[in-house]
C-alpha cells in the first residue's frame, strides 16, 4: 500500500518534501507500506481550507443541524463499505484480532457517526429563556478548527470519538493520525472524498513530531483533542494553556479490579479478557491490576492463571487467537522489560512470561504475575500489554477501595461481588471516569473520560458535543420573530 498523496481541502495534494513514512506488518514483520508525510506547508493549507469552509457561510458554515446529518450517515455508508479492508489493515498494523479489529474501528466510526447525526438532527441551533428583564436567546455556535490526534492503539474508534461530535458541533478538522498507523487514515480520507465530504472539513496530515507541534500551536486551531501518553498529554496541555486554546486529553491508565469475598470467580473469568487483555493488552481502559481479597487469593490466582495459559497466542486472521501481536517490535521489547522487572522485584509469574521470537511477528505471552505489593513497579506503571499483577488485601472493603485508588491515574475500573447495592456503593468510591459492575463494558452512549493522570475533559455520550461548541447568549426586550 503506497500512499503518494495528502487529503486536503477535499482534495490529493503532493507535499512539497520527500519524506515518507514505512511500516510492517504486526504478523509477520514484513513491509506493508508506506506514505508521505505532510510539512509545515501543508499543515498551514489544512488549516486554512478547514478555516475557510467554517466562515463561509455558503460551505460548512451555513449547514444547518439536519444538512450535517446528511452528510455524517452518508460518511457512515462510505467507511461500512470499507469495513473489511479497514479492519485487514488495522490488524495488520497494530495486530488486532480481525473480527475484533473490524467491529472496534470501522463499526465503531460508523455508529458514531449515525448517534452523534441522529443527536444533531434533533438540536435547535437557539433557543429562547425568559430572563428577569427580557429573553435570552441562547446560540449554540462551533468551537472553530478543531486539531486531532489519533493513538495507534484503535486508531479510527479514538479518532471518531473526536470527529463525530465536532462534525455534528459544526466543526472542521485536521487530523494528525499515529505514524505507526498512518497508512488506515488514507482509507478514511477515501471514504470522505466518496461520500462528497464538502472541501475542507476533514484534511488528513500524517507528519513528524515537529511538524505535529506547529499544528498544536497553530493559531488558527480553535481546540485539540488528543488521546495518547500521559506524558505527551502534559506537554501538550502546555502549549494549550500557553495560548489559552481549550484542549480535551484521554491518556494512560493503570485501572483496577476489585473483587469482594464473595465475587464470583466464574465471572471474573469469563469477562477477564475483555477486563485486563483487549486489543492485546494494548488498551488504556484495561483493568490491569487484580485487587483480591486473602479468602479467595488463591482461588483466584489459579482460575485466572489457568485461563490465560489456554488462550492462543497467533496471527491476527486466525479465527481462534485470542491474544494477537504488539503493534512493532520496539513496543514488544518494552513490555518484555517490564516483565523483566516485575520478576526481579519479587513479582510470582504464574502464567505466561517468556519470550516469543523463534517466529517472525511481534508476539508477546500474556503474563500473570501474583503476590505484587503497591510498591512494585508492575503495581504502578502502565505496562500497556498483555500482562495483569494480582494484589492480596485482607478482605476489608475499605482497604480494598484504597489499593484500587493507590495510582496516579483514574480512567477506569470494576468492582465484583454478589451483593449489588454494595457493588454500585464501592463502585461510586473508585477514582475514576468510568467503573464496570460484575463486567466490562464500554458504551458510546455514555461520556467517558479520566481523573487523575489519565487526562482532561471527555468523551462520548450525547453530551460530548458540548465541548466543540461555543455558547452565546443575546438579551433581547421582546420575543424575536420566529419564536
Amino acid at each position: 500500500m503506497e500512499r503518494n498523496e495528502l487529503y486536503i481541502d477535499g482534495t490529493w495534494i503532493t507535499p512539497r518534501s520527500a519524506d515518507r513514512n514505512s511500516n510492517v506488518d504486526s504478523n509477520t514483520e514484513e513491509y506493508l507500506g508506506s506514505n508521505v508525510l505532510a510539512g509545515r506547508d501543508e499543515v498551514d493549507r489544512a488549516v486554512a481550507a478547514a478555516r475557510a469552509t467554517l466562515n463561509d457561510r455558503s460551505g460548512w458554515g451555513g449547514y444547518s443541524p439536519q444538512q450535517r446529518a446528511a452528510v455524517m450517515r452518508r460518511f457512515a455508508d462510505a467507511i461500512e463499505r470499507k469495513r473489511d479492508s479497514i479492519g485487514e489493515l488495522i490488524s495488520r498494523e497494530v495486530g488486532t484480532p480481525f473480527e475484533r479489529s473490524r467491529f472496534s474501528n470501522a463499526d465503531t466510526a460508523t455508529s458514531l457517526l449515525r448517534f452523534y447525526a441522529d443527536i444533531i438532527a434533533d438540536v435547535a441551533l437557539e433557543d429562547l429563556r425568559p430572563a428577569g428583564r427580557g429573553h435570552s436567546l441562547v446560540r449554540r455556535e462551533a468551537i472553530g478548527v478543531v486539531g486531532m490526534i489519533a493513538p495507534w492503539n484503535f486508531p479510527l474508534s479514538t479518532l471518531f470519538f473526536k470527529l463525530a461530535p465536532a462534525l455534528a458541533a459544526g466543526c472542521t478538522a485536521v487530523i494528525k493520525p499515529a505514524s505507526l498507523t498512518a497508512l488506515n487514515s488514507f482509507l478514511i480520507a477515501d471514504a470522505a472524498a466518496e461520500a462528497g465530504i464538502p472541501p475542507g472539513v476533514i484534511n488528513i496530515v500524517p507528519c513528524n513530531r515537529e511538524v505535529g507541534d506547529h499544528l498544536i500551536g497553530h493559531p488558527g486551531i480553535d481546540k485539540i483533542a488528543f488521546t495518547g501518553s500521559t506524558p505527551v498529554g502534559r506537554k501538550i496541555g502546555r502549549i494549550c494553556g500557553e495560548n489559552l486554546k481549550p484542549v480535551t486529553l484521554e491518556l494512560g491508565g493503570k485501572s483496577a479490579a476489585l473483587l469482594l469475598e464473595d465475587a464470583s470467580i466464574e465471572t471474573l473469568v469469563t469477562e477477564l479478557h475483555d477486563l485486563s487483555f483487549s486489543n492485546n493488552g494494548q488498551a488504556c481502559t484495561n483493568n490491569s491490576r487484580l485487587i483480591v481479597p486473602a479468602a479467595i487469593y488463591n482461588d483466584v490466582v489459579d482460575a485466572v492463571a489457568a485461563e490465560v495459559r489456554s488462550w492462543k497466542v497467533g496471527n491476527a486472521f486466525d479465527s481462534d487467537t485470542v491474544i494477537g501481536p504488539v503493534v512493532s517490535d520496539t513496543h514488544r521489547a518494552s513490555i518484555e522489560r517490564y516483565y523483566e522487572i516485575a520478576v526481579r522485584e519479587g513479582g510470582r509469574t504464574v502464567a505466561g512470561g517468556q519470550t516469543l521470537r523463534n517466529e517472525p511477528g511481534f508476539f508477546v505471552q500474556p503474563t500473570v504475575f501474583a503476590d505484587v505489593t503497591p510498591e512494585m513497579t508492575i503495581f504502578r506503571e502502565e505496562v500497556f500489554g498483555p500482562a495483569i499483577s494480582i494484589t492480596k488485601y485482607s478482605g476489608d472493603v475499605n482497604e480494598g477501595i484504597d489499593l484500587a485508588n493507590d495510582s496516579e491515574y483514574g480512567l477506569s475500573g470494576a468492582v465484583y461481588t454478589a451483593d449489588e447495592a454494595l457493588g454500585i456503593e464501592t463502585a461510586r468510591r473508585i477514582e475514576t471516569g468510568t467503573v464496570s459492575y460484575n463486567m466490562s463494558n464500554f458504551d458510546i452512549g455514555a461520556p467517558f473520560g479520566g481523573r487523575k493522570n489519565s487526562g482532561v475533559g471527555f468523551e462520548l455520550g450525547a453530551e460530548a458535543i458540548t465541548p466543540y461548541l461555543h455558547y452565546k447568549t443575546i438579551f433581547t426586550p421582546q420575543i424575536p420573530a420566529g419564536f
